[in-house]
């Protein structure tokens, strides 16, 4: 097995790609791209379009995180019996077929359905493509293909946000539902021409595991799983801040909150896509996790702005959490991709997504009630406490799979 920390990015990043792993790298791109040309104007959609009050569209958008972060263990389960490649492409029809559905519904509590459905349904791609792209590489490489797809997945995001917004008149039209529907079909066919069949090339399983084991058996089996997830269910909660305290404190604070929101938000995205890679890769490359462990703790960071209510001070707030993310995700991601168990893939992704949704659910439902009791400097600061558990928690979970490590080279031995 070559040692990865003496390869150079470039190198790292050909040593990944066939035209298997090419396919999972155009999925990452297309899929988000598309999807987020409707996520975030749904609820446009649903307040000026579908004419629900502010109530209803708060409950229809809070249900597909709320979904995802409860029922997505199924996804895992079925990738675990029926194999990852096929979960993929059956949950991504769905995803089509559930959003030409919600296209054409009116009334609320159907689309709370259609919404339980997609949470589900969408939140199983995510992990059935992670998973799969841990089946297509060495373990050694398990990192890089993991950052990667987060990478990709943020381009994606990024670029479908201005797109929708003035091509296809995102939030007030029904043509995103109608690409986004098309590309989730779209991508579900490609997959299946590639991962079909029941085991991949080259010995490494995309089929179904002989024994699929449930989400609690895994938990106690593998407790530096259970340390990860706690670091990224703290580091999701945190980062969507961003996402949902920041832009209704910045429109109290700041005549032109939205605009100022905007340039942050385009601000963040620019120092992860600049540094993403390059900091995961050199975090792998070094021996000692210090650097990591202090580069995490930048997500607390956002408590500069709550403190500092100046264009300035959340300009350094926002690229300090950019940092912070960089650093964290870069960490987590790396060693998602070692961490799974041969043939349980289906259901680590699975929980992996399960924690984001469930703390973005949290983030989303917490933030209103609680900006209106604390002080944004309160409020912000709880980042910095949440930063360090965060730290800690994936410490631990990095302690434990060394050990796990150790321990099965020895009995290999």
């Amino acid at each position: 097995m070559a040692d990865t920390r003496k390869l150079s990015l470039v190198r790292e990043l050909h040593d990944v790609t066939n035209s298997r792993t090419l396919v999972l790298f155009a999925s990452s791109l297309v899929v988000p791209l598309a999807a987020f040309m409707l996520y975030p104007f749904l609820i446009i959609y649903f307040t000026h379009v579908l004419k629900l009050s502010a109530a209803e569209a708060g409950l229809l958008l809070s249900v597909r995180f709320l979904s995802s972060g409860i029922l997505g263990f199924v996804g895992g389960l079925a990738a675990d019996r029926i194999g990852l490649g096929r979960t993929y492409v059956m949950a991504g029809l769905l995803t089509g077929l559930t959003v030409l559905a919600m296209s054409a519904e009116t009334h609320v509590w159907p689309l709370v359905g259609l919404l339980v459905v997609l949470g589900v349904s969408a939140s199983t791609v995510n992990a059935a493509a992670r998973g799969l792209a841990n089946t297509q590489v060495d373990s050694a490489h398990g990192g890089t293909v993991q950052n990667l797809i987060h990478w990709l997945n943020n381009v994606g995001m990024a670029a479908a946000l201005p797109l929708s917004a003035f091509a296809l008149s995102g939030g007030y039209s029904r043509i995103p539902f109608d690409v986004t529907a098309v590309a989730y079909m779209g991508i579900a066919l490609l997959m299946a021409s590639t991962f079909w069949e029941k085991h991949a090339a080259g010995g490494a399983t995309a089929g179904p595991a002989k024994q699929a084991a449930g989400p609690w058996t895994i938990l106690r089996q593998d407790p530096a799983f259970g340390w990860l997830l706690t670091s990224f269910l703290l580091v999701v909660a945190a980062e969507m801040q961003f996402e949902s305290g920041v832009p209704l404190d910045l429109s109290y604070h700041f005549p032109h909150g939205a605009q100022l929101y905007g340039a942050l938000g385009a601000l963040d995205m620019v120092v992860v896509f600049v540094l993403q890679l390059g900091v995961s890769h050199w975090l792998a490359r070094i021996k000692s996790p210090w650097p990591g462990y202090i580069g995490m703790l930048a997500v607390g960071g956002l408590v500069l702005g709550g403190i500092w209510q100046t264009v300035p001070g959340w300009t350094i707030a926002i690229i300090l959490l950019g940092i912070g993310d960089v650093f964290a995700f870069g960490q987590i991601f790396a060693l998602m991709g070692m961490l799974p168990r041969p043939g349980q893939q289906g259901q680590y992704f699975s929980m992996f997504t399960m924690v984001q949704g469930l703390a973005t659910f949290i983030a989303y439902a917490a933030s209103g009630a609680v900006y209106q009791v604390l002080h944004p400097v309160w409020l912000f600061g709880l980042t910095i406490p949440v930063a360090v558990l965060a730290t800690l928690s994936f410490r631990n979970a990095k302690t434990l799979f060394q050990r796990r490590s150790e321990s099965a080279s020895e009995d290999a031995g």
